[in-house]
């Protein structure tokens, strides 16, 4: 099998999504394709359409499990992001514990899409440091969720190799691991005995939790696979899980803007969580700074030169509009706005693709072809739309922020940092129809604020993942 076929690809595609929410775009046609030859070899299916229909089928459930074991990417390490481990050890968890004090259900975390059990094993060892009679007293339980039975296993047997453990402090290794042969560690039973590992799928299954029995849900680079509508029924169901006051942890790049205003945005040291309140307008985080904006010039007289990369620093010829724009292409994004705003995005990509061909340097068609393309989990075809739209008029902050998200999904923090700065730095001179449909009705301070913290966020994701990747040099 030396690729999918166009056709193959979007098959397998639809039925993913409809299965377990995944999203593949190109980028990860190359990693499908051996995927779907290796579960093809292993089952003698003569094609991938017999393939997925076999799994549609009568005894299917377990060759379906073997597919998402094969998609599904088992990436991580024990105390991954520190910013977020300090906010966990510092103000989340001591909240939680006194709140839970007083009460007689146990405090309760989901670790939502726990992959190989690094995760939820950390926050076990993260509250036992904070209160160490937790294990005897049955006063905390975590409940580790993930669809892959094969990263489950793995979780049960509680043996670490190799990379997952250098972010583990030494004081850490020799307190909660005990050593095997090989170089290998084990979890001491006193942490894995507050774990509860469960298969569950996040997309089809209900929550394994009744309303408000929950006080935090730990869903970290989960939500990058979904698409914008899957990710917002997810969002929805972890609120109705969380009790009032209940944090949401998300991975460092992943944002609830324009996914969910049912949470608070609240910063903690160099991370920043969200919290379930009643009324999370009144609860949002305090401005920095009072943000004017006024209408933008037809014409960028000046780029956001304190922005851009080094790459871009050196000057360009600017394009040329001819006098008269194409009004077909004005017609084709009139389409592609009215398909976004009836969730047809498939349809807002087509009609967004028709402006920018009938008209190359419509900008603003540019950014609905970005923002339909990540909507969809097409990632790096929004990015490449994106670039266009900012260079076309750099000026737009939407584009800015939207490009900022696809190019952290992607794993370009820095490049993602910089895309932050100019969303803060250009969203005050955004137009005001863009302005508003990326606001949402909610406050132009608070989005730049957001802007400001995922730069941030992004940086030092960026100088971790450098020091982590370079010879002789450990995180």
């Amino acid at each position: 099998m030396k690729g999918l076929s166009d056709a193959d690809f979007a098959e397998t595609r639809e039925f993913l999504l409809a299965t377990a929410g995944l999203v593949f775009d190109e980028s990860r046609r190359a990693g499908l394709s051996a995927v779907l030859a290796d579960r093809l070899r292993v089952t003698g299916a003569g094609s991938v359409p017999a393939y997925l229909e076999a799994l549609d089928g009568d005894g299917g459930e377990l060759e379906r499990q073997a597919l998402l074991d094969g998609v599904t990417v088992q990436e991580t390490h024990f105390f991954r992001n520190t910013p977020q481990m300090e906010a966990l050890r510092r103000r989340v968890l001591p909240e939680l514990l006194r709140r839970a004090a007083g009460r007689d259900r146990p405090l309760t975390i989901w670790s939502a899409g726990c992959s190989t059990g690094e995760e939820p094993y950390t926050l076990a060892m993260l509250l036992l440091e904070l209160s160490p009679m937790l294990a005897s007293q049955a006063k905390a339980r975590i409940v580790a969720t993930d669809v892959s039975a094969e990263a489950l296993r793995a979780a049960r047997r509680a043996t670490y190799t190799g990379r997952t453990l250098e972010s583990a402090p030494p004081m850490v290794r020799d307190r909660w691991f005990e050593p095997r042969g090989g170089g290998a560690l084990v979890v001491k039973e006193q942490v894995t005995r507050l774990v509860e590992l469960q298969l569950h799928n996040l997309v089809t299954d209900p929550p394994p939790f009744g309303p408000g029995e929950v006080d935090l849900i730990v869903c970290r680079n989960v939500t990058i696979y979904f698409n914008r509508s899957t990710t917002g029924l997810l969002v929805g169901s972890f609120h109705d899980t969380l009790a009032e006051g209940g944090y949401l942890l998300l991975g460092h790049s992943e944002t609830l803007w324009q996914v969910s205003n049912a949470f608070s945005l609240v910063p903690v040291g160099d991370a920043f969580v969200y919290r379930r309140a009643h009324d999370a307008r009144h609860n949002a985080p305090p401005r920095r700074r009072r943000v004017t904006t006024r209408t933008a010039p037809a014409v960028a007289t000046k780029p956001v030169a304190t922005v851009r990369p080094a790459a871009d620093l050196a000057p360009r010829p600017r394009p040329v509009r001819s006098a008269t724009p194409d009004t077909g292409g004005l017609a084709h994004l009139a389409a592609a706005r009215e398909h976004l705003a009836g969730g047809d995005y498939s349809a807002a990509v087509r009609a967004a693709e028709a402006a920018v061909q009938a008209d190359s340097l419509l900008a603003p068609a540019y950014v609905l072809l970005g923002r339909a393309r990540t909507t969809l989990g097409q990632d790096t075809g929004a990015v490449d739309a994106l670039r266009k739209a900012v260079y076309l008029d750099p000026t737009a902050g939407d584009a800015h922020f939207l490009l900022a998200g696809a190019l952290a999904r992607l794993g370009h923090h820095g490049a993602a940092a910089v895309s932050y700065r100019a969303a803060a730095a250009s969203l005050g001179r955004t137009d005001a129809r863009s302005r508003d449909d990326l606001l949402g009705g909610r406050d132009l301070a608070e989005l730049v604020d957001l802007c400001e913290q995922l730069a941030d966020s992004s940086d030092l994701q960026a100088r971790r993942s450098a020091a982590f990747t370079a010879p002789g040099v450990s995180s």
